[in-house]
């Protein structure tokens, strides 16, 4: 058998080859140490079940790490091209579906995910549709340098003929036997090699899917007193007929904005009223906004720390953080420097705090699982953004656009109505006392009819 290959096409499917499998480290890598906020990232996109958005969760950067190896190896090169190509187009799929639908997210391709305010899904785009070039070079021209796959090509060859021995016709004929033979073990060892690789690829995949799953696992154990991964922070009456689920994030400039129109005083008032009860889920998907400073989730644990002390100094210090001090936001600018965790126990101090404890569980970050566990149920509620309000589990507004105020109150008086129109009517006077009437008569009645009674004669 004679080996044969362009030596330009081999030298320049060496290069794709490198490239893709540096691309697919890359992606694995980013996401690999964090499953738990990669499937939320994919549970954003809102195409998936709960079941397929954990499998690709779990099991994608595994998948994509296997696929990184095999082209770094050049082995089954055509096959590993095949599902890099299909990968490509299930994530321009998505990315396309989504900005039709628009939704505003970051890809999470290399880590991350999740709502953006600065999303460029062209650049996703043209960057998907040209590795899905390069994966199609592979597959076109599979056999490159320096690879597995040129390696066991060269094992099943057979050596050729000199001038001299080609001249015998019984030499040409074993040749070409030899050359049939050869032809036929390549065919059967690339088989086996390919289906083997397939079966371990399948099942390293399928293993870390039940690794990385318990590796998220959040326990319940993060749970505090006055705090939940299901319902956050209560404020108010439990026996409240209408129930606001809020969900913010502590960099969120809506979530402040939002606060600032009246929302914190509006809920206050009707929390007073005893009118409802509100579920506070600060959740963090936002560090990656405070240059690394990860405002986002300290300051969501130092409010879980607020709420240690009481309900009440969780929401003066939420005000706080959703508040101005001399004019000026005390949120942070996204995209800046968070504040220190000093900065947030001060704060707790002009809140009321005067607890060594709260001080102390700002430091250590103490309610980090509390915070990934609001986080996780949030994603799971498939709440993609923030701010994210529900009344009695109706959600207010769309996943495009945020609810006002006006809105949310609206929202309120309607579940308040229906709740009072369902209520168990109660007894009207004049029933009750025909009731009891009623219910003298037969007691009268039924004493005389005692009375009245003959006692047995004594004989």
């Amino acid at each position: 058998m004679k080996y044969a290959s362009s030596n330009v096409r081999s030298w320049a499917g060496l290069v794709i080859r490198i490239a893709l499998a540096a691309v697919w480290t890359w992606a694995a890598w980013s996401k690999i140490g964090n499953p738990r906020q990669f499937v939320q990232a994919v549970r954003a996109y809102d195409a998936t079940p709960e079941w397929l958005s954990k499998g690709i969760g779990y099991g994608l950067p595994v998948l994509e790490l296997s696929l990184a190896v095999l082209l770094i190896a050049g082995l089954i090169t055509r096959y590993a091209a095949v599902v890099s190509a299909a990968l490509f187009i299930v994530f321009l799929i998505g990315i396309s579906q989504a900005a039709i639908r628009g939704i505003k997210l970051e890809c999470g391709c290399f880590g991350g995910g999740g709502q953006s305010s600065t999303t460029s899904y062209t650049l996703d785009i043209l960057r998907d549709v040209g590795l899905l070039i390069l994966a199609a070079y592979l597959i076109r021209w599979p056999l490159t340098r320096f690879s597995a796959d040129e390696a066991i090509i060269k094992s099943e060859m057979v050596p050729g003929l000199s001038v001299k021995q080609s001249k015998s016709e019984k030499n040409l004929r074993r040749y070409r036997s030899a050359m049939a033979a050869a032809e036929v073990e390549l065919k059967h060892k690339q088989r086996y090699i390919a289906a083997g690789t397939a079966v371990a690829v399948l099942l390293v995949s399928l293993t870390a899917i039940g690794v990385q799953g318990g590796r998220a696992k959040i326990a319940t154990t993060v749970n505090t007193a006055n705090a939940t991964t299901s319902t956050g922070v209560t404020v108010g009456n439990p026996q409240s007929p209408v129930t606001v689920d809020l969900y913010e994030d502590p960099q969120c400039p809506i979530c402040n904005q939002l606060e600032q129109s009246g929302l914190s005083t509006d809920l206050a008032a009707k929390v007073k009223a005893t009118t409802i009860k509100v579920n506070y889920h600060v959740m963090s998907f936002l560090d990656s906004a405070s240059n690394g400073n990860n405002y986002s989730s300290r300051a969501a644990n130092a409010l879980y720390c607020a709420a240690d002390v009481s309900p009440d100094a969780f929401v003066k210090l939420h005000d706080i953080m959703y508040g101005k001090t001399a004019g000026k936001d005390n949120q942070p600018a996204e995209n800046s420097n968070g504040v220190p965790d000093s900065t947030l126990i001060a704060w707790g101090k002009q809140a009321g705090i005067t607890s060594a404890n709260f001080s102390t569980c700002v430091t250590s970050n103490q309610h980090k699982g509390l915070v990934a566990g609001v986080t996780d149920a949030a994603s799971k509620a498939k709440v993609t953004g923030t701010p994210t309000v529900f009344v009695n589990g109706t959600r207010i507004g769309s996943t495009t656009a945020v609810p006002t105020v006006a809105e949310i109150d609206q929202a309120i008086a309607s579940a308040l109505s229906h709740a009072k129109s369902t209520a168990a009517p109660a007894p009207t006077p004049s029933a009750t006392a025909s009731g009891s009437a009623a219910a003298t008569t037969g007691a009268a009645s039924t004493t005389a009819k005692k009375t009245a009674t003959p006692s047995p004669s004594k004989k």
